[in-house]
C-alpha cells in the first residue's frame, strides 16, 4: 500500500472513531442546502498551514479542514469534493463565484457581505515574527513609526491590523510562505504577522529570527457559507458544537501537532 493510500485509509479510521458518537441527522433541506447535487463542495485554503497542507510526497492534502469536510460529507452522505484555494482571499472570491458549498474561514466582519459563520470551532492565536536582533519585543513595540509589518493580502491578520495598527505600516504581499520568506530575507519588512504555526515554519526556513512571546489576537475559525442559505448554516451551527463537545475537534488539533490554537468555547444560546 501506498504512503498516501495510507494516510487515506488512517483518516478514514480516524474519523469513524471520531464520529461515532451521538450525532444529529441532517435534514432534507439541510442536505439540499448543503450538497444539492449530492457531493459536498469544501473550500480549503492551502495558505492557512493550519487548515490544510501537501502531504510530503507534494500528492495529496492532509489538515484539520480535511479531516471535518470529510465528516460532515459522511453525515450528509455527500461525496466529499475538496476545493483547494492559494490563499484566503481566493476563497472568498470562489464563494462569490458559486464555486463551493461550505468553507473553512476565519470569522471577520470584512466578509460578511459574502459569507455567513457558524460558531467558531477552534482559535488561532496570531502575533508578529522579527530577526533575532530587532529591538521589537512586544506586540505594543511593533505598531511603532518606523516599523513595517509585513502581512498576506486579505488574511486575517490582515483584515485586524488594518483596523488595529496606530502607527506601523502595513506591507501586503501574497498570502505564501514564500512570499514572506522573500521579504523577510530581502529586509523589506522589520516583521512579519500571522498565526503560530505559520510563523514556527517560516522561522525553521529563515533561521535567526525569533517568535514574540505575547499575541495580537486570537483569530476564530468557523465553518462558512455564502450568504442566503439558512439551512445549510442551521446545520453547520448544530454539526460544529457536536464536534466540540464530543471531543473530536481537540483530537484533530492533537492529531495535526497544531501549535497556538485551541479549541473555541461553546456557543452560548
Amino acid at each position: 500500500m501506498t504512503a498516501r493510500a495510507l494516510l487515506a485509509a488512517a483518516t478514514l479510521a480516524w474519523l469513524a472513531g471520531a464520529c461515532a458518537t451521538t450525532a444529529t441527522a441532517p435534514s432534507p433541506g439541510a442536505r439540499a442546502a448543503l450538497a444539492p447535487t449530492g457531493t459536498l463542495r469544501v473550500a480549503i485554503n492551502l495558505g492557512n498551514p493550519v487548515l490544510a497542507k501537501r502531504a510530503s510526497d507534494g500528492a495529496g492534502v492532509t489538515g484539520i479542514a480535511i479531516d471535518l469536510g470529510r465528516a460532515l460529507a459522511d453525515r450528509l452522505g455527500a461525496a466529499f469534493v475538496p476545493v483547494l484555494y492559494p490563499s484566503a482571499g481566493a476563497l472568498v472570491e470562489g464563494a462569490r463565484a458559486a464555486a463551493w458549498d461550505l468553507g473553512f474561514a476565519a470569522v471577520d466582519p470584512a466578509r460578511a457581505d459574502v459569507l455567513e459563520f457558524s460558531a467558531p470551532y477552534m482559535e488561532v492565536s496570531i502575533t508578529y515574527l522579527v530577526p533575532a536582533r530587532s529591538p521589537v519585543r512586544t506586540v505594543a513595540d511593533a505598531d511603532a513609526q518606523s516599523v513595517r509589518i509585513a502581512v498576506g493580502a486579505g488574511n486575517a491578520a490582515d483584515l485586524f491590523l488594518s483596523r488595529a495598527l496606530r502607527h506601523a505600516r502595513l506591507v501586503r504581499i501574497p498570502d505564501t510562505l514564500d512570499a514572506a520568506v522573500e521579504i523577510m530575507r530581502a529586509g523589506s519588512a522589520d516583521a512579519y504577522a500571522g498565526n503560530y504555526e505559520r510563523l514556527l515554519i517560516l522561522r525553521e526556513r529563515l533561521g535567526e529570527h525569533r517568535v514574540l512571546d505575547d499575541r495580537f489576537h486570537a483569530v476564530e475559525h468557523a465553518l462558512a457559507v455564502p450568504r442566503g442559505r439558512a439551512a445549510a448554516l442551521d446545520y453547520a451551527r448544530v454539526f460544529v458544537e457536536e464536534l466540540k463537545a464530543s471531543g473530536v475537534i481537540r483530537s484533530a488539533i492533537a492529531r495535526h501537532e497544531l501549535r497556538g490554537v485551541t479549541v473555541a468555547p461553546r456557543a452560548l444560546r
